[in-house]
C-alpha cells in the first residue's frame, strides 16, 4: 500500500494527537476495570466491563493506524504519561450516581477531543479514524446520560396494560 506524503509539521501533529488518544483511551479502559471491580451485582460489573473492552478497542484502532501510518509502534512511555482529558476527581466515597456523572463529562470532553483532532489533522485518513471515534464516544455519552436519567429520575411512567403478563392467575 503507497503511503501518501503529509508536511513532517502535520505528521508530528498527528503522531502527538494519535498517542495522546491511545493514552486515554487506555485510561478510560482501566478506570471502567476497576469501577467493575469494586461492584457486587453482575449487571453493573457486566457493563463496566463492556465499557472497558470497548476503550480497549478503541485503543486496538488507534495502535493499528499509527503502526500503519508511521511504520512503527508508539512508545510506552508516551502513552503512559498522557494527561488530555481533565475530569473532576471523585470523592473517596463516591456514590453510582456521582461516578455517572463524571464518566458523561469524561466521554463528553473525549468527544470534544476527537472533533478538535479531526479539525487539526490534515490527513484524511486520521480524520476518518477521529471521526468514527466520535461517533462511539458519543455513543457512550447517550449511554451514561440514559442511565443517569434512570437511576435519578423519581419515577417512570408506564401504564398497567402496557406491562406484560399483567394477568389474573
Amino acid at each position: 500500500m503507497q503511503k501518501k506524503q503529509i508536511d513532517s509539521e502535520d505528521r508530528d501533529l498527528t503522531l502527538d494527537i494519535v498517542e495522546t488518544a491511545m493514552a486515554e483511551e487506555l485510561k478510560a479502559s482501566g478506570l471502567y476495570r476497576k469501577l467493575s471491580a469494586q461492584l457486587e451485582d453482575k449487571a453493573a460489573k457486566l457493563k463496566f466491563d463492556v465499557m472497558a473492552d470497548a476503550e480497549q478497542r478503541h485503543y486496538e484502532k488507534l495502535k493499528e493506524w499509527y503502526e500503519a501510518n508511521f511504520g512503527k509502534s508508539p512508545e510506552d512511555k508516551k502513552i503512559k504519561t498522557s494527561k488530555a482529558v481533565k475530569v473532576k476527581r471523585p470523592e473517596k466515597k463516591a456514590g453510582y450516581e456521582d461516578v455517572i456523572k463524571i464518566i458523561i463529562e469524561a466521554e463528553t470532553n473525549a468527544c470534544k477531543f476527537y472533533e478538535h483532532a479531526a479539525k487539526k489533522t490534515k490527513d484524511e485518513g486520521a480524520k476518518k479514524l477521529f471521526e468514527a471515534l466520535i461517533r462511539m464516544e458519543s455513543a457512550h455519552v447517550t449511554q451514561f446520560k440514559d442511565e443517569f436519567r434512570v437511576i435519578t429520575e423519581p419515577s417512570l411512567w408506564c401504564a398497567e396494560e402496557d406491562i406484560p403478563w399483567m394477568l389474573e392467575v
